[in-house]
């Protein structure tokens, strides 16, 4: 198990932070190697992966996609993309009334959101980062969305301890994410989220799961580095299995980026991460880790090992509910 006996849960407001603090009664004890990956200077990060921050690869087949394609264009077309297979491009859609993304990140997909669905007043980010919370705080302060946006330093294993649970999210993102989980949190997070979605409600999910049984695995670099946070290997199988019997719907499920794009999307930002001139002293931490990671997990991609996944579930409606 990841978890151990804490203090009871509790919910903290700091008027000096710009987001709230949110503790549940057990303490993942994996959290601070996650904390640890992106504690780096989100300028660095953005040198290595692009403007937008999007830390979740990209399309490269878009017809509306200007030559050459770049990190952040290739990112947000996935995003579309997944936006697209939710039906949530469809001119007769439920309008959007509460939206939760689950590892926020640097915060783009939710600046994105609060543009792409304007009749949304309430969209809230939760993150395990400080650092990354900070960076998202500004961010969205200087594009005048503070009022829309509220953030949450919190584990996803205590979603179900976020506020006003009487008003279900319409919209729940988790993208590049669960990587991150054990086991036991993944199947904790999802049991937990099921009773905050609102009937009908989507969840669009990215993530990069093993195409052959993670036991027997092995990586084309002979180490016991646990880069970047993503030790917890789960086949798809596995992972649709959690999010049934969490009660979820599978909508759609498929490869994407195809793994020839994540390939392409990793050369990209390990060339970036090895050119002189954005870093001229070279990196450590984390970003040297996606350098070393990115050879690495392009030749499992390659030898079809490991693949990236578009996941969207829906929470079922109950005969006869309404919209």
């Amino acid at each position: 198990m990841s978890t151990q006996a804490a203090t009871p849960p509790l919910e903290t407001y700091d008027p000096r932070l710009p987001y709230r603090i949110i503790q549940g009664s057990s303490v993942d004890t994996y959290q601070e190697k996650v904390v640890y990956t992106y504690r780096d200077s989100p300028d660095d990060w953005r040198k290595a992966i692009g403007d937008y921050l999007l830390f979740q690869f990209g399309i490269y087949d878009d017809p509306r996609s200007p030559q050459p394609i770049s990190l952040d264009e290739s990112g947000i077309r996935y995003f579309e993309r997944q936006l697209k297979l939710a039906g949530l491009e469809e001119p007769d859609r439920p309008p959007l009334r509460r939206i939760l993304d689950i590892g926020c990140g640097w915060g783009y997909i939710l600046k994105y959101l609060a543009e792409r669905f304007p009749e949304c007043r309430r969209l809230e980010g939760v993150n395990v980062s400080s650092r990354q919370l900070d960076f998202c705080a500004k961010f969205h302060a200087e594009q005048g969305l503070s009022e829309r946006i509220s953030l949450y330093l919190c584990n996803a294993k205590d979603i179900e301890l976020l506020p006003d649970a009487d008003e279900p999210y319409d919209l729940v993102i988790i993208r590049g994410v669960i990587s991150h989980f054990p086991d036991a949190l993944y199947e904790t997070t999802m049991r937990a989220l099921s009773s905050r979605v609102r009937e009908g409600g989507s969840v669009i999910i990215s993530d990069n799961l093993y195409n052959t049984d993670p036991q027997t695995y092995t990586s084309d670099i002979p180490d016991e580095i646990d880069r970047l946070a993503c030790k917890h290997r789960k086949t798809p199988q596995y992972f649709l299995q959690v999010l049934e019997q969490s009660g979820f719907a599978l909508q759609d499920m498929r490869v994407l980026p195809a793994n020839i794009d994540v390939v392409h999307w990793l050369m990209d930002a390990k060339a970036n991460i090895e050119n002189k001139a954005l870093f001229p002293h070279g990196v450590t931490g984390a970003l040297e880790e996606l350098r070393v990671l990115a050879e690495n997990w392009s030749v499992a991609l390659l030898k079809n090992k490991v693949s990236t996944y578009s996941v969207i579930v829906k929470q079922p409606r109950r005969p006869g509910d309404s919209l």
